[in-house]
């Protein structure tokens, strides 16, 4: 740093630069090397009053990551050697106002043009279009299931503190099961905490189209400023890049300058890594650097309850077996499974008929799976009769509190069809039987447990089945 004292430098600026040059050799022995070399060593004094300092960053991320992290630490040592307690202010500085060595700085606004101390002007950032993303696809709307709990906490984590965990989050699973949900729900929700974050979203296959037209039209100068200066990227579909030679090294060094500068990175793919066979062997060694998470097709409960919150979205009474026979129906894809609940219910508005059993199956059968696989779900009344006739015994056997060995395997085998083939919950065949919770769940897990080692229960499951329908 220049200690000389150019012509129109106060004493108080002359005082900052020579406490900042000292404070950059005491931070870079505090401080990580990553994390000097990406933040400190590009930041700047700016001005100094005699209690409070500006410092600038190249970026509003910037800003905001080293204020909220090293912001103490920044003003404890510019304290410590300018010999007095001062304020730091860490402002946004774009390149065309960061003070260039040799030159005089740019004059000084007289005391009634500053603004308060407690209240510094930040320079606006340089205009950046904001990403088109899905209203529908938040956080709020998206359910958390064992399926892609991972996935979600990492989403939520990068997205509440971008930069500084999960660097990069490389989320993958198969088409339609919520990848692009959660980087559009990343991306709203930084919008929203950090509204002057740069935030961009695009699929491989725009990275690659954009990267071609940049080169056919001489542009590459603005494609590489647009995308190397963001503060969050978020790529959808990666694989499309896999086999693209010079766009994989275009997307190399954009992702090496983003990761270099702490800036959040955040990629989707259909495949893991590792199965990315067609991409460098450098991108899989930095994807695999961060947090990996995949996205499994939803169990049932899970399917259910996405059924639900998209009818809640929607604003559509949709009763509980319908619910149950789309979800038993349709494993796995979340896209299809919503879009089957959205024709059934068209279907139902369009007739002005209500939404019945009846009407989902016809659906499913006429456009989504194969008519042989649609099945009709039975009541709990046709459980119950099947299993008292099976066995000989009343409903009231059955639901009462008798222990007889032969009543107990009746009941456990009643609450097990309840649960597969009536597609009940827990709690509604807990409320059957006066039992609570882990009581069903014990007798549904030991008779699916039985099922592969007892030849008798097989039979007898069998025959079930044959008259609820299988």
């Amino acid at each position: 740093m220049d200690d000389q004292l150019h012509l129109g430098e106060d004493e108080n600026m002359l005082a900052l630069r020579r406490a900042w040059d000292r404070s950059m050799h005491t931070l870079a022995n505090r401080v990580n090397k990553p994390s000097f070399e990406s933040w400190f060593k590009s930041m700047k004094p700016v001005s100094f009053d005699g209690e409070r300092v500006t410092l600038g960053a190249p970026s509003p991320f910037a800003c905001e990551w080293v204020s909220k992290r090293y912001g103490n630490l920044v003003r404890e040592v510019l304290s410590q050697h300018l010999g007095k307690t001062v304020d730091v202010a860490i402002v946004y500085l774009p390149p065309e106002k960061r003070p260039v060595l040799g030159e005089p700085p740019a004059e000084e606004p007289s005391p009634a043009q500053r603004e308060p101390a407690t209240m510094p002007l930040e320079p606006e950032p340089p205009p950046f279009e904001k990403p088109a993303l899905n209203p529908k696809y938040t956080f709020e709307n998206f359910v958390v299931g064992n399926s892609n709990r991972l996935a979600q906490a990492g989403a939520v984590s990068v997205a509440r503190a971008p930069g500084q965990s999960y660097n990069p989050l490389f989320i993958y699973g198969g088409a339609g099961l919520g990848k692009t949900h959660l980087m559009h729900a990343i991306g709203h929700y930084i919008l929203q905490t950090h509204p002057r974050l740069r935030v961009a979203y695009l699929s491989g296959e725009t990275f690659a189209q954009q990267y071609i037209a940049a080169l056919r039209e001489q542009r590459i100068d603005a494609f590489r400023q647009k995308y190397r200066n963001v503060d969050v990227w978020l790529v959808d579909d990666i694989q499309f890049i896999a086999g693209k030679e010079h766009t994989k090294e275009e997307f190399f060094h954009t992702f090496n300058s983003l990761y270099q500068l702490g800036r959040q990175v955040v990629f989707a793919s259909d495949r893991p890594p590792r199965e990315l066979h067609a991409m460098d062997d450098r991108l899989r060694s930095r994807f695999e650097a961060g947090l990996i998470a995949d996205i499994a097709p939803p169990e049932f409960e899970t399917r259910v309850a996405i059924l639900q919150k998209r009818a809640q979205i929607e604003g559509i009474q949709v009763p509980d077996q319908v619910i149950y026979h789309i979800a038993y129906a349709v494993e796995g894809n979340v896209r299809t499974l919503e879009g089957v609940l959205i024709s059934v219910a068209a279907r139902a508005s369009v007739h002005g008929k209500p939404i019945t059993l009846q009407l989902a199956s016809e659906v499913l059968a006429r456009h989504y799976v194969d008519n042989r696989q649609v099945h009709t779900v039975p009541t709990e009344q046709a459980v119950l009769q099947a299993v008292c006739q099976r066995f000989g015994l009343t409903t009231q056997d059955i639901l009462g509190d008798q222990r007889s060995r032969e009543v107990l395997m009746a009941r456990q085998i009643a609450m097990y069809l309840l649960r597969e083939k009536a597609q009940l919950s827990l709690q509604q065949i807990g409320q059957m039987f006066g039992k609570n919770h882990s009581t069903v769940l014990h007798a549904y897990n030991r008779v699916k447990t039985s099922l592969s080692r007892d030849k008798e229960l097989t039979s007898i499951i069998y025959d079930l089945n044959s008259v609820l329908g299988n």
